[in-house]
């Protein structure tokens, strides 16, 4: 008995209806993008509107909470790494701060990558911008972040030279001073010589620089904080609906965001707890400031519009690569001499080792997570 399939199901039959299926999804497909008014037409671009919805709901005491909520967040998160280097009290374990710094150089890469170069690439390349945005250049996103990069280097090299040559006449000085001593020439020459040449070449400005350490700290509590802004001025236009999924991501966010610049911070050794207190509420304060400027500016400011898109991704774009330098700068020199002090030739060497990685691969694994939602 030989299976033969019905009139029916022949294969012209199928054949035939798969085309008209085809035929008469694509024909309502343009008939709707006619309505909708494609192309530049009624100021629709790949279905995202250039102007704001005015029929939005928003309410002004939600928005003026997370104010709050998000300022808490970002002290809470920058004090703890600060908090657990200078109150010896605590006793808490040296390895413990280390892992907390691995943590936060894994949220500082993540943060540069997801949370500032992709919303600069999106930014820049919208189809709200004018055309001369994306005709003949499109890479305007990596270019930005790729001079900042390298006016970081630049930067990070005059410094040095600068510190350098400034130890080095202050060495001069001290073995003139103590020549000119006959009766402590020995003394001296051979204990101060020694010690300024040494804490110079071999274990001071070259092989722990404080001051390039401050001046990390500094960059970055300037790319964050900038970051934090805008996040913040697009947090306090959004409707109500909108706002109540940003804000505990935001909230995360931020408080990652502040363990990552603590311990910069606290790793720098400031001169005074003045000045640490200085860098905080700065950070702490910047999402809470621009929440504050969407609050107030909500009913004329268009997150969709030209000009802000424009100055949000230059911005997004030189803070990421700002980040991006200080992040793997971090990664290549700090991560292997805390490992290396912290795990040589202790019990559990390589648990001690594997700890210090997971830590970095949390915090970027935390910060990409966040990025799904914010």
């Amino acid at each position: 008995m030989s299976l033969v399939p019905p009139n029916f199901l022949t294969l012209n039959v199928c054949q035939d209806a798969f085309n008209n299926l085809f035929s008469l999804y694509f024909s309502e497909h343009d008939h709707d993008h006619e309505e909708g008014g494609g192309g530049h037409e009624g100021h629709i671009h790949a279905g995202v509107s250039c102007e704001e919805d005015p029929d939005k709901q928003y309410s002004k005491p939600i928005h003026i909470a997370a104010i709050f909520i998000i300022l808490a967040c970002s002290i809470l998160g920058t004090i703890i790494p600060i908090i657990a280097t200078h109150v010896k009290k605590l006793k808490i374990p040296r390895y413990a701060i280390i892992v907390g710094k691995s943590i936060g150089i894994g949220v500082v890469l993540s943060c540069a990558l997801i949370h500032m170069l992709l919303p600069a690439v999106v930014a820049l390349g919208s189809d709200c911008l004018p055309d001369s945005w994306h005709e003949g250049y499109e890479a305007y996103p990596y270019l930005f972040a790729l001079l900042a990069g390298i006016v970081m280097q630049f930067i990070d090299f005059v410094v040095l030279q600068y510190l350098t040559h400034k130890e080095q006449k202050k060495s001069m000085s001290l073995d003139s001073s103590v020549t000119k001593d006959n009766s402590l020439k020995e003394v001296h020459t051979s204990g101060n010589v020694e010690h300024c040449h040494g804490s110079h070449v071999h274990g001071g400005l070259l092989m722990d620089p404080a001051a390039l350490k401050t001046i990390e700290a500094y960059l970055l509590e300037f790319g964050i904080t900038v970051h934090s802004v805008f996040i913040g001025l697009a947090v306090g236009v959004v409707d109500d609906k909108i706002l109540k999924a940003l804000l505990v991501a935001l909230a995360f966010h931020q408080f990652f965001e502040g363990v990552a610049l603590g311990s910069r911070i606290a790793d720098a050794k400031l001169t005074s707890h003045w000045h640490e207190a200085l860098l905080t509420a700065i950070f702490s304060f910047s999402a809470p400031v621009g929440i504050a400027i969407g609050v107030g500016v909500a009913s004329s400011l268009n997150v969709n519009g030209a000009t802000y898109l424009i100055v949000q991704g230059v911005f997004d774009s030189v803070c990421a690569g700002i980040l991006l330098y200080i992040g793997f700068s971090l990664l290549i020199k700090d991560f292997p001499e805390d490992m290396e002090q912290l795990c040589k030739g202790k019990k559990f060497e390589y648990l001690l080792r594997a700890g210090l990685f997971i830590g970095l691969w949390l915090g970027a694994a935390m910060m990409a997570f966040i990025g799904k939602y914010l």
